[in-house]
This record gives structure tokens, C-alpha cells and sequence, in this order.
């Protein structure tokens, strides 16, 4: 089935060639097809638990928190020139489940946000759904727009999306950062997580394989293993 699916992507992509379709459209069709064949990513598992104390963090500047805003953050996203900032799968599931996507905002204008869910969320990593345990929330992606970085809006987010996950009952948060990002990592740290797993993904012809290693001090581990009742990494 799965080299039937790889001769129709490469006909379509014949096709689109014959019929003169623009470069653009062409390398999306190519890199379908390869990414079908072969893919692979990797991620710092991270999380917190909401019953220790969190550092306190301002930004450098007046800034206005909203929690009620996820369907406004969801319009801000899509008119941003990044498209890798919202993925169509994201969005009905966090309407289904109830996510919450908190924005920042400084003078009424939305400057940053970071997309929070629960239950289930949509891992773009993965390219599925998700299941969380019951009071464990998940971050899947924290965004401030680019020229307002290294002024503590990132760190002033998670803190405030922290209280809001104590007000709401939870008692973990979790997130996963690409190991590149340094950035990111640096901030999440200094906000109280810590790591617990980092996992390798690959797909062949749409087969899935997950590599990971662990912390078993962590509560999402068991004697060393990944738990499938109390855990997302299945």
C-alpha cells in the first residue's frame, strides 16, 4: 500500500509538471513525496510541576495578559508571514478541547501568545492527535513577534500561563522544544522546567518510530519506562 501511494504522488507530480504548474507548487509536491518516504525530527521533553514555587518574571515594558482570547489569537496568527506559527490541524482540535491560546499585548496589539491544551492536542512533530492525562496541560508553542524578543515577553507568558493552570486546578505542564533552540530552552528552564525526555521521530513510508530517553525521577515515567495509561509519548 505504501509504495501504490508513493507511484501516485510521483504521477501527480508528472502531471504538474507537464501542466506547467509555478516552481513553488512543484518543490511542495517533491518534498511531499520525499517527506512520505522518509522523515524525521527530534524534541526536549520537558515539565513542570505546578506545586513548587515559580519564579516571577516582568517584561521590560507594559504589558496586558488575555486568557480569553484564543479565537482573536487564532485570526492574529493567521495573517502573520510565518506559516509554520499555526498549522491547519491545530485548530479544530483546540476549539473541540477547549485550549486556551493566551495572548500578550501592548497598547491593544497583540505582540506574542502561547497556545496551551488540554486532553488532546495536535503534535505537528508527530502529525497527529495526542491524549494527555487528566490535569497535566500541555504548551505547544510560545510566539512573540520578532522585534519585541530579549525584552522578557516570553518569560512573562509562561509565568502568567503557569498561574492560570494553578487557578484552573492542574497540577503538571508539560512542553518540547527542538534541540536548536536555545533560546527557548534557556527560557523554559529559568521558568522552572526540566527535562524528562528527548524523543527521535521517524517515519518510514508512514510508519512510525519513536526513540526516547528518560528521566525516571519524572512523573510521566515508570521504572524507567514510558507509561502508555499516564503518558502522551505512545
Amino acid at each position: 500500500m505504501a509504495g501504490l501511494k508513493v507511484i501516485k504522488d510521483f504521477n501527480k507530480f508528472k502531471k504538474t509538471y507537464k501542466n506547467h504548474d509555478s516552481k513553488k507548487q512543484l518543490l511542495h509536491k517533491a518534498g511531499r513525496i520525499l517527506r512520505f518516504i522518509f522523515t524525521t525530527n527530534s524534541a526536549i521533553w520537558f515539565e513542570k510541576d505546578l506545586s513548587e514555587k515559580s519564579p516571577s518574571y516582568k517584561a521590560n515594558f507594559p504589558i496586558e495578559i488575555d486568557t480569553t482570547s484564543t479565537s482573536e489569537t487564532i485570526k492574529w496568527l493567521k495573517n502573520l508571514d510565518e506559516d509554520w506559527v499555526i498549522r491547519p490541524q491545530e485548530i479544530p482540535v483546540a476549539i473541540k478541547f477547549g485550549h486556551c491560546w493566551i495572548s500578550a499585548r501592548t497598547n491593544r496589539k497583540i505582540i506574542g501568545c502561547i497556545k496551551i491544551g488540554f486532553r488532546n492536542v495536535y503534535i505537528a512533530d508527530y502529525n497527529k492527535v495526542i491524549k494527555f492525562p487528566d490535569k497535566m496541560a500541555f504548551i505547544y508553542d510560545t510566539y512573540v513577534l520578532p522585534e519585541y524578543r530579549g525584552k522578557g515577553v516570553g518569560k512573562y507568558l509562561i509565568t502568567q500561563a503557569i498561574n492560570f493552570l494553578k487557578t484552573k486546578g492542574y497540577t503538571r505542564v508539560g512542553c518540547h522544544i527542538p534541540p536548536w533552540n536555545k533560546a527557548s530552552i534557556c527560557v523554559y528552564e529559568k521558568t522552572g522546567f526540566k527535562k524528562i525526555s528527548y524523543i527521535r521521530y521517524f517515519r518510514f513510508f508512514g510508519i512510525p518510530l519513536l526513540i526516547a530517553s528518560n528521566n525516571k525521577k519524572f512523573s510521566l515515567f515508570r521504572n524507567g519506562k514510558i507509561t502508555k495509561k499516564e503518558t502522551p509519548y505512545e
